[in-house]
């Protein structure tokens, strides 16, 4: 591959001598401390170097070294600037973007966006226990792609079933077929609940994702219901505040195939609320412990 670094000028030259730099930089870069539980991932990042970079992997990670993630609230940007708000388009072909974000994996899990932050932010790296990255100042950050789960796979939170869907229509003495909370369900049960609100409290209940539902949560949400009359904003809005105080999460960093954002963590419901406006709610499908969510192209 032809490599360029920068002159004392600043300026790019092409490289002649040795291009093994990268390997060395990469193994630099890649320590136990950024990969976390992913100890493979500077093997990756470097096939995707030799493939894609444009100078020498001293100046690149140079570069790298100095980006900073900084916990704010932003966006949506879009993401094809995503290389030049971090300094490195001049750096790589357009193409490292999409190599980057399709780094992904199942077991132990790696969601689309991880991977492209730590490898490019020098403060970002994966966590080596729950949650998916941490910053060197110990902030924690989710990161959330297309139909994201906002619910964990811990001792919180219970999965939607034909039980729980008993109980809800049961509430109003009436009966469903459907096996999921879908928006048809969500759409019937606010009809519903707007023509009995007596019903209100233990259908809010019923709505968490909570193995042990919180009576306070629950007017809280009835507030937020009766001033909003958005039924699956709030559903989803219970469920990210309980979601994100699971994971000890600082920040919330969001894509999908056009943008991304990032979101402090909320503080309550009323917040959590605001920024899920800027999502698509989507369903709470059967065996999931928690509703999806998609992000919005604009704001």
């Amino acid at each position: 591959m032809e490599l360029f670094t920068k002159d004392k000028d600043g300026n790019l030259e092409k490289v002649t001598g040795n291009t093994d730099d990268v390997a060395v930089e990469v193994a630099k870069y890649w320590t136990p401390k950024k990969s976390g539980k992913h100890p493979d991932l500077g093997k990756k990042h470097e096939a995707i170097l030799a493939k894609d970079l444009k100078v020498s992997g001293k100046d690149f990670f140079e570069q790298v070294n100095q980006n900073h993630f900084n916990f704010q609230n932003f966006g949506p940007i879009s993401l094809k600037d995503f290389l030049r708000k971090a300094r490195l388009d001049k750096y790589v072909k357009d193409e490292y973007l999409d190599d980057c974000l399709d780094v992904t994996s199942h077991q132990p899990a790696i969601g689309k966006g991880e991977f492209l932050l730590v490898a490019n932010f020098g403060n970002i790296n994966f966590a080596d226990g729950s949650g998916d990255l941490v910053d060197n100042d110990g902030n924690r950050i989710e990161v959330k792609g297309k139909h994201a789960n906002l619910g964990g796979k811990n001792e919180w939170f219970k999965q939607m079933n034909r039980s729980v869907l008993f109980s809800l229509f049961n509430l109003f003495e009436t009966g469903t077929q459907e096996k999921d909370l879908n928006l048809e369900v969500i759409e019937d049960l606010e009809k519903k609940v707007l023509a009995n609100k007596s019903r209100m409290p233990e259908l809010m209940l019923l709505l968490q994702n909570l193995k042990k539902p919180s009576q306070s949560l629950a007017r809280q949400m009835c507030e937020l219901f009766n001033s909003s009359r958005n039924l699956k904003h709030v559903i989803a809005a219970a469920h990210f505040l309980a979601y994100m105080k699971s994971q000890k999460a600082n920040y919330l960093f969001a894509l999908n195939d056009n943008v991304f954002s990032g979101f402090e963590a909320p503080k309550n419901l009323q917040q959590a609320y605001e920024i899920m406006l800027h999502f698509n709610v989507n369903a709470w499908l059967t065996g999931n412990r928690g509703i999806s969510i998609s992000m919005k192209n604009g704001k």
